[in-house]
């Protein structure tokens, strides 16, 4: 990760790095780590990371570790809130979820990823399932249903820019061949939703929608996901078009 050379306050820019050198895979990241992930002197990350850490934004766990700390949390609250999706979508993917029996996932784009903001488990299963939050995570766009889904919503001209350029295989299903990812997504803009047969997990496969606000704009997508044998290409069609269904619902609300 190279400091961008046109950045103003170049100081606060590795500051800003080192928060985002933190992930889902690595939540806990030691001073070396995080020197050698942004090829800076250990000194230089250690006096930043002590400050953050002085500010709340950078916890130190026993280990010696560092992690994002818990005012973090603060800051995801606030954008969620202020994007209103709550209130307008939430009851929607319920319904969705606890009509299909399945997991129901809704994300934003994000550069070339989707950004997950709610995961919705079918209400016959929340007792025998584990349930966790997916606020914040992040997937590639060319290996989600979702992803896709809102891939294919933009046009062909942006596809280049919202593909990564190293597009890794999660799975042995996962398609990488930038050819054949421009022509599924051809193939999702013509049918109007997306599928993802194991590409992200091995044995899920997942259909997808764009969302649009009212006045037209793609703002988000919506998923349907589960085993693979629970996806035959009769539900498929179902899922679709309940998904398509709701979109619409959630169109009518978002601005």
């Amino acid at each position: 990760m190279d400091i961008q050379e046109d950045l103003k306050v170049k100081s606060l820019a590795k500051a800003m790095r080192i928060l985002e050198c933190f992930s889902v895979d690595e939540p806990e990241l030691g001073i070396s780590r995080i020197a050698e992930m942004l090829e800076l002197n250990k000194s230089n990350v250690h006096n930043i990371v002590t400050t953050l850490m002085q500010m709340g934004y950078i916890e130190q766990k026993e280990s010696g570790k560092y992690c994002l700390g818990l005012k973090m949390l603060q800051y995801s609250f606030i954008v969620n809130e202020h994007l209103g999706y709550p209130r307008a979508v939430y009851d929607v993917l319920q319904d969705i979820s606890w009509r299909c029996g399945e997991i129901v996932y809704f994300g934003i784009p994000y550069r070339d990823m989707v950004l997950y903001l709610y995961v919705i488990h079918p209400r016959a299963r929340l007792s025998v399932m584990p349930y966790r939050e997916i606020l914040g995570e992040t997937a590639p766009l060319y290996c989600t249903g979702i992803g896709k889904a809102m891939l294919s919503a933009f046009s062909e001209e942006e596809w280049p820019d919202r593909i990564t350029k190293e597009r890794k295989p999660y799975t042995p299903q996962t398609v990488t061949d930038y050819d054949q990812i421009i022509t599924d997504l051809q193939t999702c803009k013509e049918r109007g939703y997306a599928i993802d047969d194991g590409g992200r997990e091995p044995g899920l496969r997942c259909v997808g929608v764009p969302v649009y606000n009212s006045h037209g704009k793609l703002i988000a997508g919506t998923s349907i996901s589960g085993p693979m044998a629970n996806f035959t290409e009769k539900k498929i069609q179902e899922f679709a078009g309940i998904l398509q269904d709701a979109a619409f619902r959630m169109r009518e609300r978002l601005y």
